[in-house]
C-alpha cells in the first residue's frame, strides 16, 4: 500500500531499504541524488512529511509524539528487515524516536540508525531561540548557516513561507521530551559537519550512550548542511557504516555453527 509519506512504493525485492528523514524546513528532495550515489547497495526511500511539496495542502505536524505514531502506523508494513534509517538534523531526532517506538512495540528494528547534524536526544535541541526571533533575524540566520538561499530575501512571500515551515518543524523538535530508557541494540553512526556552527562533535558524542550495538562518530567536511556540501563523502561513509552494520547483523543471526 502506498503511503503519502513515501514518494513511491518500495520495491518488492529483499534488499536493504534506507529510509531518510529530512531536516526542519526541508523536504524529501534533500535526498534526491542519494539513490544514484549509493547505487544498488540500498533502496533509498525519502520520507516526505506533510505540508510541503506534493503534500503542501496538508496540515503540518507540530507534535513529535503524534508524528511518530503516524509514521509507525503508515510506514510500519514497509519496515521489513533489513532496513536502516538516516535522519538529518530534525530528521535525526525523528528517526531515533521512530526506532524507540518500534522497540516499544516489539517490532523489527533498523540494522543501522545514522544520525546527522543533531545533538544526542537528552541534550538541548537546536535553534531553541527561534520562537522569539523576528522574521528578518531568522532569515539572516538561515542564510548564514546554509539553510536558505540568499535569493529568497528578495521575495518576501517565499521567504515568509519558508520561515513558517521552519517554525512548525522546530515545534516538532522542541515538543520532544526525552525519557531515559534502555539503549537500543541498533548500531548508531553519528555524522557531524566539521564547520557546523550549531553542533560540535562533543555534543554529538553522547549518542554513544543510546546503543549497545556499536557507535561511530564521523566528521564530514562542511557546515550544518554537509549532506549537500559533501554528498559523495557522506555517502561513502554511510556505505561503509551500512556494510559494517549488515555484516554485524548477519553474524548475530547466524546459527552457532555458522559463525566464523
Amino acid at each position: 500500500m502506498l503511503t503519502p509519506y513515501l514518494l513511491r512504493a518500495p520495491a518488492a525485492a529483499d534488499g536493504l531499504r534506507l529510509f531518510c528523514f529530512h531536516h526542519a524546513g526541508g523536504s524529501a528532495a534533500a535526498f534526491g541524488t542519494w539513490q544514484r550515489g549509493l547505487g544498488p547497495r540500498a533502496e533509498v526511500l525519502p520520507v516526505q512529511l506533510p505540508g510541503r511539496e506534493g503534500r503542501l495542502s496538508e496540515p503540518r505536524a507540530t507534535d513529535m509524539s503524534g508524528l511518530v505514531d503516524d509514521l509507525v502506523r503508515e510506514l510500519g508494513e514497509h519496515f521489513r528487515p533489513p532496513f536502516a534509517f538516516y535522519g538529518h538534523s530534525m530528521g535525526a531526532l525523528l528517526a531515533y524516536a521512530v526506532a524507540r517506538r518500534l522497540r516499544d512495540r516489539r517490532a523489527a528494528l533498523p540494522t543501522l540508525l545514522a544520525v546527522g547534524a543533531y545533538p544526542a536526544p537528552e541534550r538541548p535541541g537546536l535553534l531553541t531561540d527561534v520562537p522569539g526571533m523576528a522574521a528578518d533575524d531568522l532569515a539572516a540566520l538561515l542564510v548564514r548557516i546554509g539553510g536558505m538561499s540568499e535569493m529568497l530575501l528578495d521575495y518576501p512571500e517565499w521567504r515568509d513561507a519558508a520561515i513558517d515551515l521552519l517554525r512548525d518543524d522546530l515545534r516538532v523538535c522542541h515538543s520532544y521530551r526525552h525519557v531515559p530508557d534502555a539503549p537500543l541494540p541498533t548500531p548508531i553512526a553519528a555524522f557531524v559537519g566539521d564547520r557546523d556552527p550549531l553542533l560540535t562533535p562533543a555534543e554529538a558524542a553522547p549518542w554513544a550512550g543510546h546503543t549497545t550495538g556499536g557507535f561511530e562518530l564521523q566528521p564530514v567536511p562542511g557546515g550544518h548542511f554537509f549532506l549537500r556540501e559533501s554528498t559523495p563523502v557522506l555517502l561513502g561513509a554511510l556505505r561503509r557504516s551500512l556494510a559494517a552494520a549488515t555484516a554485524r547483523r548477519g553474524v548475530a543471526h547466524a546459527a552457532p555453527g555458522e559463525r566464523g
